[in-house]
């Protein structure tokens, strides 16, 4: 029988080292596929997630196509404008407020004023150019999404939670109508997302809008309009963006006009209902909207607009002291507008503010 030889010392080295050598190419293969495999999965999440912020907003095929595409449907001209100064007059029953005028809202004749142009904070009256901003570049049945920064937002809020979805022009009722900081963040965000900057660009949409009605005056730098050193606007200013917000949107006009609503829970949001914060609402004749506002620097502030006897006018209220000063300081200046055309002016303390602060009451308990 044949004796087979032993394989030489030599010949093992070289088979283990090419054993080796197989093992390492492929352990190295093999690290490489998995490090392809990691970042291809990063890839797919990154586009997941940037796929369901541009939902709410059509976009182009990149991010600053899609901002130029928004830009360029910013509505707003400077054809209507406040004109003149008004009387000025002690109005010996007018609250203290820092800042006011009533006028004609076809005309823009001023009646009356006060520091008609000098810089104020403008609290939440400032959310009537957020969603007319939205108006301008969105449809009313997008979803927005409810991000963290909307439901830690502070009061006045609905107390949206992280996850809901709400329609545009849900989250646009609850910004009017019961001034909800929680909705109008989430507005700013998520169609600021579509945009590719979140808020801040957002927020060059408003300011462009701002421009194009003549608010030159102005600066809006939170969509909620808590106060900020860089956020600012004046009496006459605002007198531009609700008379484009009453005028141009019949969405913002309805929930301004509306003492309440409810959001209905569904699979996408709890129930929610909207009380008006509007006290004149319902109590002083012919007011049909528009916005009410409160910040520390702003203190206690409103936009009216009423129709009597075939005349429309519009009050603007800066600094009130209270709720009860606002709106009596509002219904002042209505009926100090009124009078000059010869229509009676409405007995202030006539004004069933409590039953309105009641209401408001049994409005927010009605779906408990």
């Amino acid at each position: 029988m044949k004796r087979l030889k032993k394989p030489s010392l030599r010949k093992n080295i070289l088979r283990r080292g090419r054993l080796l050598e197989l093992i390492n190419r492929f352990s190295l293969n093999k690290r490489v596929f998995i490090f392809m495999f990691m970042v291809f999965s990063v890839i797919l999440m990154f586009e997941k997630t940037t796929s369901v912020h541009s939902e709410t907003l059509p976009m182009a095929t990149n991010r600053n196509a899609a901002f130029d595409e928004a830009e360029a449907k910013i509505k707003g001209t400077s054809s209507w404008q406040p004109s003149g100064w008004g009387s000025g007059e002690y109005l010996t029953t007018l609250p203290v407020i820092k800042a006011g005028v009533v006028l004609d809202f076809e005309t823009g004749e001023v009646i009356w004023s006060m520091n008609l142009k000098q810089k104020i904070a403008p609290a939440s009256l400032s959310k009537l150019a957020t969603v007319t901003t939205a108006l301008d570049i969105a449809k009313g049945d997008l979803p927005i999404f409810i991000m963290q920064t909307a439901a830690d937002q502070i009061p006045t809020k609905l107390g949206l939670i992280q996850g809901e979805i709400l329609r545009l022009d849900e989250a646009i009722a609850a910004a009017v109508m019961t001034s909800a900081n929680d909705a109008t963040e989430a507005i700013a965000h998520s169609l600021g997302q579509g945009l590719g900057g979140g808020d801040s660009k957002f927020m060059e949409l408003v300011n462009l809008k701002l421009k194009k009605l003549g608010a030159v005056d102005s600066n809006f730098t939170t969509a909620t309009g808590l106060d900020d050193s860089s956020h600012y606007s004046t009496i006459y200013d605002l007198a531009l963006v609700a008379h484009n917000a009453k005028v141009n949107y019949p969405v913002v006009s309805a929930d301004a006009a509306s003492l309440y609503k409810r959001l209905d829970a569904n699979q996408n949001h709890k129930l929610y209902d909207l009380p008006n914060w509007n006290a004149l609402l319902g109590t002083y004749p012919g007011v049909d909207g528009l916005k009410i506002g409160y910040t520390e620097n702003a203190g206690y502030s409103t936009i009216v607009t009423a129709a009597r006897d075939g005349k429309k006018l519009m009050a603007v209220v800066i600094g009130a002291n209270s709720i009860e000063d606002r709106e009596k300081a509002a219904a002042t200046l209505l009926n100090y507008g009124f009078e000059k055309y010869g229509i009676a002016a409405y007995p202030v303390n006539s004004l069933d503010l409590t039953k309105r602060f009641n209401d408001w009451k049994e409005q927010l308990t009605a779906a408990n």
